[in-house]
Order: C-alpha cells, then structure tokens, then sequence
C-alpha cells in the first residue's frame, strides 16, 4: 500500500485503511461540518427537578393505557432516543399508540456533585416515574432501560417492585466482573475513581471520554472513512453525523456517583451478589417480580452478553430473553432499531399490558 507522507507512520500498519486521501478527507469534513438538529420529535416536559427533565411524547393511533418510561444512560446524552426522524424510539413507540415518556438526566454541575446512587435512584428516578404516573393515572410503569439506564432500572425495580409492571433491560451489565474492556480500564488496581473527580467535585468529560474511546480504537479512524464515503450524499452524511454529534456530547458525572457506582459495580461486581445496600436498603434482584425481558445485542463491545443475560436468571419472576445481531448503538437508531427493536417493544409491552 503507497501511502502519502505523513500518513504512512500512522495508518500504514492498520488493516482496513487503505486510502489515506480519504481519512484525511473524513477528519476535515467531520471538522468542519454543522452537526444536525436532534430530539425533534413533538414533546411536552412534565417534570423537573435538578438537571433532570420528564419529556412526554403523547400517543398515536390505537392508543395504549399504561405508560412507558425510557430511561437512558445518564452519562450520554438522552437524545440517542431521539435522534433523528425514522431512527427515533420516542417517535416509533408513540407512533405505536403507547404514551411514552424519556428520563432526560440533564447535565450535571458543581452543586450535583454529591448526587450519589441512592439519590439518583430513590430521589430522581422516583419522583419521575412518580410523576409519570399521576399524569398518565396509572398505579405502575412500564420500564425500557438502556445501557446504564437499564442497569439503573434493574435496581429500582428491585427496591421499588411495586411501580413497575414490567422491565425491558437493554444492553443493560449486570455481570460486571464480565463487562469487556470497560470492565479491563477502571479495573482495581488500574482505576483510582478519587483521582478521576475534579476539584468541582465532577468526574469531567476529559476523563471519560479516553474510556469510550478505547472501547473501539479502530472506531476513531473508521469513522473519518465513514464521514468520506457520505460526504457526496446529504441524507447519508447526515444520518453520520447525528451519531458523532451524541458520541462527541458526552457529560460529565457526579464525583459521588462515579465513586460508589465504579467501586461498587465494576470493581467489586456487587450487583449480582446481592451486596449493593442503597441507603439502608439491600438490591436484591430477585425482588424483581415483574416480567421481565432482557435484550442484549452480540455486536456490542460496551455491554458484552456475558455481562448482560445474567440478569435473566437472578429475577424471580417471568422473563425472556433476546439476542439481537446489532450493536450497542445501532440497536436503536441503526436499521435494527424500526425494522426488529421498536416492534419488539410494541409485542412485548401489548403481551404485558393487554
């Protein structure tokens, strides 16, 4: 392969690349574009408190009763779920009749940076679906959450059985001492969390994002290819750079949070044993007595299976199991997303909430 000085020393070795021209290309493009507009579709907000915000999307056609919280990660933005028309769950699960509200956490400042699990949980998360009930006059929920948020549903389940009629975790780890190469970077003895927060007393977005990045090293160069081969097709280089506008938007965490969650969960993989206590109160996920329906996808190096399908065998409860051929991400805003993933949800939440 004849590559052009200096790009040689640096894509000469890696497989794949085979044009330097057009990753050079895709770096000024991906420079130099305007990202798109996102969280488009039509919504009202119902709730606030702190950063956070309770979105509404009000239902289409043949309406359901019983509504449906999504709940994202709270270290990405919460407009992965609503990211561009056609690729927008918000949009697709409202346009199946159901009344669908997204947990938008916000960004956190200075004065959030006590906000550890427990408030996170049993003070925002619980005044949301709180909230989301009165204004849908429901007693219950039901639960779709994803990555993090999945795992956050998981343990508010457990500690608040009674809200919630049913649970989807996707691409949610439970399995912590399997979480892949997240697990490998904050591992003990690798990670000092103290180290990581910043004197406002946030972990800062600088931190985190060498994490996400070493999650998919290749990605960092394939995506200016990506950028390149749709730079000729307005739609398709839109459809690219919506999803690197929400890669590059990361936020930063509450230092409290980040210290109890990685310590408690990725350090010392408590969750599945049964020896997380929040605020006095044990998380015992065989608590979870509502169906529940994992769904795990086998291209996702965020959340690898091993460390998401355990959650099927530690609830009490019905359960089924799903394992899509998709990614961590394209499972909902790829083609999987409106063609396999929202039906799914539509099946499932129908089988649950006749």
């Amino acid at each position: 392969m004849n590559l052009p000085d200096p790009f040689q020393a640096f894509f000469g070795g890696l497989p794949g690349l085979e044009h330097a021209a057009k990753v050079r290309r895709g770096m000024e493009i991906l420079a130099t574009a305007q990202r798109p507009p996102v969280g488009r579709t039509p919504h009202t907000v119902i709730h606030a408190q702190d950063k956070l915000a309770v979105r509404y999307y009000a239902p289409r056609g043949d309406a359901r009763g019983s509504p449906v919280v999504l709940v994202p990660s709270l270290i990405n933005r919460a407009w992965i779920l609503d990211l561009e028309p056609g690729r927008s769950l918000v949009d697709g699960l409202a346009g199946l009749g159901h009344p669908t509200y997204l947990v938008d956490w916000g960004e956190p400042g200075p004065e959030d940076a006590e906000e550890d699990v427990g408030y996170v949980l049993l003070e925002l998360l619980h005044r949301s679906i709180d909230r989301i009930c009165r204004h849908a006059r429901a007693q219950d929920a039901l639960l779709m959450g994803y990555c993090l948020g999945g795992t956050l549903s998981a343990m508010y389940t457990a500690l608040r059985p009674e809200r919630v009629a049913g649970l989807v975790a996707l691409a949610a780890p439970v399995s912590f001492s399997n979480g892949g190469r997240f697990r490998e970077f904050v591992a003990p003895g690798v990670f000092d969390v103290d180290r990581a927060v910043a004197a406002d007393g946030l972990v800062p977005v600088e931190v985190m994002k060498p994490a996400f990045q070493l999650l998919d090293p290749m990605g960092n160069w394939t995506k200016y290819l990506a950028v390149e081969a749709a730079a000729d097709n307005p739609q398709q280089l839109a459809r690219v750079l919506v999803r690197e506008r929400w890669i590059e938007e990361n936020v930063p965490m509450s230092g409290a949070f980040a210290r109890e969650f990685i310590r408690s969960a990725y350090q010392e993989d408590r969750l599945l044993a049964g020896t997380w206590t929040i605020r006095g109160e044990r998380v015992d996920l065989g608590r979870i007595q509502a169906p529940l329906h994992v769904v795990a996808c086998r291209k996702d190096f965020i959340t690898p299976l091993a460390a998401a399908l355990p959650l099927a065998g530690a609830t009490s409860g019905r359960v089924e199991t799903t394992v899509l051929e998709t990614g961590h991400i394209g499972v909902v805003v790829g083609s999987e997303g409106p063609r396999t993933f929202y039906p799914l949800l539509d099946r499932w939440f129908r089988e649950v909430r006749p």
